[in-house]
This record gives structure tokens, C-alpha cells and sequence, in this order.
């Protein structure tokens, strides 16, 4: 059996382009090795100068010595050791024969992330490890999460996203392959993106650009150049608006529209709209017979006023 330790300060960043979460953590992992011979009346058991009583500190290539578990974690795109004069790695070894390596890294994980009703989306990214080789008959594992969230110094990174974290749940807690059922421990997290400043860059404009357009249906519509060059105006600036979005939003490539597009491909037809109505009352202007043009002929002809 298998126990991790997930001590994680913060995630330092959110790649909606590539799915791509990086989590640095500091990464335990301890098991029972009975066939190491321990002897457990050596004085070094009580010496606590380097580590806990009945725990011996060794260096972290000890541990090429001895047994290791071959882990996976799933969805994984990065894994880096961090370096100073040499390996941020630590080995213990108890007197109860349970090894624990510990090790500070920093984990880029994929996580399939759904932008339809971006920006108001929210995701669920799984962190997700387990044995490599050995199926859930011979390799079973625990797993203890620290939430960065509760300590009292937690200062979160500015992202785009609002961070939690939870326990690994039940049903994810088996992966299914091809070569068979892998038992797998760690924790989920959760993103909710801040949506904010897109209300306030992109909705609001959009509404009022909208509102600016119903406003030229009180203008004389004969006064052609004022009302045509607004319209004309607002169309080209929420194309503008459109193109941005569309180049800045997760997943630019995706066919499908997002939320934030759908509603400015709305505000871009109801702008379009107030063109086709101005369109149609200049056609009925310059369609409708002029009566002072009618009179004038009428008198020309030998017909009084009274007669027209």
C-alpha cells in the first residue's frame, strides 16, 4: 500500500490555450519495505537532531539502493525536480520499516476544459497518481491533501481563475485501461474563472452600442448623413469588439461560439437590424409621391387649387 502527501502553496498558472495547469507541491510518497533488517535497538532511533524519533534522515540517493513503486500520474505533460546545490529530495527511513521519500517539484497536469459559456465557465481538473505497472490487486493507495487555502499567511496568485481544492473523488478513484484497473489517489481542482472584467470590457459596451442605435430611430430620418454615419459607426466598432474576443478567448480555433461571442453576434444583429429599418424608411421616402410637387404641376395645366 501506497501513501502520498500533497503539500501544495498555489497553483502558479492556468493555460486555457493548451488545458495545461502547473502545480508546484512538495510530493510525498511512503511504503512498508519488509524486507529491509532494521535493528531496532541502535541508539540512532532516538537521536530527533535530523528528523522525528524512530526515524533515520538519509540522503535522497539512498534510495537508488532500494525498492521503489513505478508511478504514473495521469495527464501528465511535465514533471520538474527542483535544484539548488543539488536535489531538493529527502529520504527517511522508520523504525517500523516504512520508507518516505519526499521531493519538491513542480507538476504540469492536462485537464479537458469546456469554454462554452466562457467567461462564466468552470472547471473540475483531476491530479491523479498511481502505479505504472502493478494493478489495483497488488498495489492499493491512501492519500492526504494539505489545502493551501486554510493556512492563515495563503496569499492567492492573481489569475484568472478562483482556486479550490477538494479530495479526490470516489469514482475517480479507480482508472480503467486497456491492460487493466489501476488503483490512483490525489485531489481535484476546481476553477472558477473571474468574470468581471469582461463584464465591464466587453458586455456593457456591447449594451450600450445597442442602446445608442435604438436611440437613432428618434432622428429625422431625411437628416441621411448624421444617422447613416452612426449606424455605420457602431456596426464597425462590434465587429472590432468580435474580432478581439474572438482572438483572445480559450480555444480561438473552436468552430463553435462561446457565450461572450453569442451575445456580440446578438448585439451585432440588432445594430444590423436598426441599418435594414433606416434602409426601408428612406425607400418609403423616396417612393411616396410629393404632394407640393403635384400642386405645382396641377397649376401649370390651367386647374385651381380647389380644383386639385
Amino acid at each position: 500500500n501506497l501513501h502520498f502527501t500533497f503539500s501544495i502553496r498555489e497553483i502558479s498558472e492556468v493555460r486555457d490555450s493548451d488545458q495545461v495547469l502547473r502545480i508546484p507541491m512538495y510530493f510525498t510518497v511512503a511504503w512498508e519495505e519488509n524486507r529491509l533488517i532494521v535493528d531496532k535497538d541502535h541508539r540512532s532511533w532516538e537521536d530527533d537532531s535530523t528528523g522525528p524519533k524512530n526515524e533515520n534522515t538519509e540522503e535522497a540517493e539512498t534510495l537508488n539502493h532500494l525498492w521503489r513503486p513505478n508511478l504514473e500520474i495521469y495527464g501528465l505533460e511535465d514533471f520538474h525536480n527542483h535544484k539548488i546545490l543539488g536535489e531538493m529530495a529527502g529520504l527517511r527511513i522508520s523504525k517500523n520499516k516504512i520508507i518516505k521519500y519526499d521531493t519538491k517539484v513542480t507538476i504540469e497536469i492536462s485537464c479537458q476544459m469546456d469554454f462554452t459559456k466562457y467567461p462564466f465557465d468552470k472547471h473540475v481538473c483531476t491530479f491523479q497518481v498511481g502505479s505504472y505497472f502493478y494493478n489495483q490487486n497488488s498495489m492499493t493507495c491512501t492519500s492526504q491533501l494539505f489545502d493551501p487555502s486554510v493556512e492563515s499567511d495563503f496569499v492567492e496568485r492573481n489569475l484568472q481563475h478562483i482556486i479550490g481544492w477538494r479530495n479526490l473523488s470516489s469514482e475517480k478513484g479507480l482508472v480503467r485501461l486497456t491492460s487493466g484497473s489501476y488503483a490512483a489517489c490525489g485531489f481535484e481542482v476546481l476553477l472558477k474563472r473571474k468574470h468581471e472584467p469582461l463584464v465591464y470590457q466587453v458586455y456593457i459596451p456591447c449594451i450600450l452600442f445597442v442602446t445608442v442605435s435604438w436611440i437613432s430611430f428618434i432622428i429625422d430620418p431625411k437628416v441621411v448623413p448624421g444617422r447613416m454615419s452612426l449606424l455605420v459607426i457602431l456596426f464597425l466598432v462590434i465587429i472590432n469588439v468580435f474580432n478581439n474576443v474572438k482572438a483572445n478567448a480559450p480555444a480561438a480555433a473552436s468552430s463553435q461560439l462561446n457565450a461572450i461571442e453569442s451575445f456580440i453576434v446578438t448585439c451585432i444583429f440588432s445594430i444590423f437590424s436598426a441599418i435594414i429599418e433606416y434602409a426601408v424608411v428612406l425607400s418609403i421616402l423616396t417612393l411616396r409621391p410629393n404632394s407640393q410637387t403635384q400642386n405645382v404641376y396641377a397649376l401649370s395645366n390651367g386647374e385651381t387649387e380647389e380644383d386639385v
